[in-house]
């Protein structure tokens, strides 16, 4: 068996993610990289006000004054795609992206799958992705497209071919001419045109008959085109005004921050990493990274990182658009020893050394280092290293891999070391030499002095 998950008007779906409230309000989409840019998807208020696809802006507008027309962005349609790609991963190991907004699933392998929970799992996943879905299970994968196009919001299809006959024609999408022809020929059902037989379809209207034909068969299977999910999580939002306060900019990066935490935890990963970047009305960009010290996918943590930066930043121009990508990682899981200590919240403490960097300065917040001089109580502020961690493990790493032989060397070099810079000034008197045998633990005469301090010579 397969599954279809089709999403309706999927380039208007990726424009209005982030404005969910619009989908009850006539907006029409354009595509302004057509020669003639027209609108090509709509929402049903726009549909019911008298607007349809092929129409110019002004030909909308004229017909329903309130319209909000909005352009294509690849960006948002590449976003929405992975975050399809990563629902459907969820369900199938085994998927397909067949067309834009379209996945096919291969079922094998799964006894539960297809049936009516099935598709609303993955209903209600996209819509937690802001994106609404139609699902389709039949034995081929075209036929489950088909079903899949006619769900409400699933349909699950026992007999292709009676499922079939009654589709019109038009479900092949065929070349206008080619629709002309069989129109004239009072050919309105697939089922009708199956009915002409292959040969004489091929014979007849060439090899797009012969393709339709292909398609339209019921026991007619292909193999899928399996891909992998990208490993990326961005989101971008053009502003239709440019703005100035924080108040517009924070409820749009809000919803960025929900929507990449549940891709996030969809996918088994964490953020431990945030790049943050804001286009000016006149071109530039101002762009920050910030470093997650507990990678994680709570929403509140990772905005209070972003809010932190923003409630004391000014730009000298407006902001246009915003962008902002989380970079992924597994949870981290580390194992302390009995006498090891850790922050009990790390993301809160960053947060509260990014509060007073932000208000004393980036020289006047850190870990104070004593410096290499002859000054006294002379220091240095050091910035906050949360990576430290990793280079403890790596040294205790290390040293585990020491033989006991090296590790007996090195103490005792490490205690003739100690008792030699434990040596009073004044030796003992009875010593012919400064050096204190007995407590280096050596055995001998001594034939020559180098140390710091020598005996003082006698008073003539």
């Amino acid at each position: 068996m397969f599954a279809v998950i089709y999403i309706p008007d999927f380039f208007l779906q990726a424009a209005l993610r982030h404005q969910p409230e619009l989908a009850v309000q006539p907006v029409a989409l354009i595509d302004e990289s057509l020669p003639k840019p027209a609108i090509v998807q709509l929402t049903k208020a726009g549909r019911v006000a008298g607007v349809c696809a092929g129409m110019t802006s002004t030909q909308a507008m004229a017909r329903c004054r309130e319209i909000i027309i909005k352009p294509r962005s690849a960006t948002q349609e590449a976003a929405a795609a992975d975050a399809l790609l990563q629902c459907c991963y969820l369900s199938s190991p085994y998927v397909e992206a067949t067309a834009a907004g379209i996945s096919t699933l291969d079922l094998k392998g799964q006894n539960s799958a297809g049936d009516e929970k099935f598709a609303r799992q993955i209903i209600t996943l996209l819509d937690q992705v802001q994106l609404m879905a139609q699902v389709g299970v039949a034995p081929t994968p075209s036929v489950a497209l088909h079903a899949a196009r006619r769900a409400a919001p699933f349909r699950y299809i026992n007999d292709p071919a009676d499922f079939l006959n009654e589709l019109p024609v038009e479900s092949l999408d065929p070349s206008p001419d080619l629709l002309s022809i069989l129109h004239r020929w009072g050919i309105r059902t697939i089922g009708a045109f199956l009915a002409l037989g292959k040969d004489a379809l091929a014979e007849r209207l060439g090899s797009e008959a012969l393709q339709l034909f292909d398609r339209a068969t019921p026991d007619q299977s292909r193999p899928l085109k399996l891909t992998n999910p990208r490993e990326v999580f961005e989101e971008t939002f053009d502003f239709e005004n440019e703005i100035e306060s924080l108040e517009p900019l924070l409820f749009i990066l809000r919803r960025f921050i929900e929507q990449l935490a549940l891709r996030l935890m969809l996918s088994s990963f964490a953020a431990e990493e945030m790049l943050l970047r804001l286009t000016l009305s006149q071109g530039s960009q101002h762009e920050r990274a910030f470093k997650i010290p507990a990678p994680t996918t709570n929403v509140n943590v990772l905005f209070r990182v972003l809010y932190t930066h923003l409630e004391n930043l000014k730009t000298e121009h407006p902001i246009k658009n915003l962008y902002l990508r989380a970079t992924p990682c597994r949870p981290a899981s580390e194992q302390f020893g009995l006498f090891d200590g850790i922050l009990r919240d790390p993301n809160h403490f960053y947060e509260t050394i990014a509060r007073l960097t932000a208000l004393l300065g980036p020289d006047r917040v850190g870990i104070p280092a004593i410096e290499s001089t002859w000054r006294p109580d002379a220091f240095q502020i050091q910035p906050l290293d949360f990576d430290a961690s990793d280079s403890i493990s790596h040294e205790r790493a290390h040293e585990s891999q020491v033989s006991p032989r090296i590790k007996s060397k090195l103490h005792t070099a490490n205690k003739l070391r100690r008792s030699a810079i434990s040596i009073e000034a004044q030796p003992d008197a009875s010593s012919p030499s400064p050096l204190n045998e007995e407590r280096v633990g050596v055995r001998g005469e001594t034939t020559r002095d180098a140390s710091k301090f020598r005996r003082a010579a006698p008073n003539s």
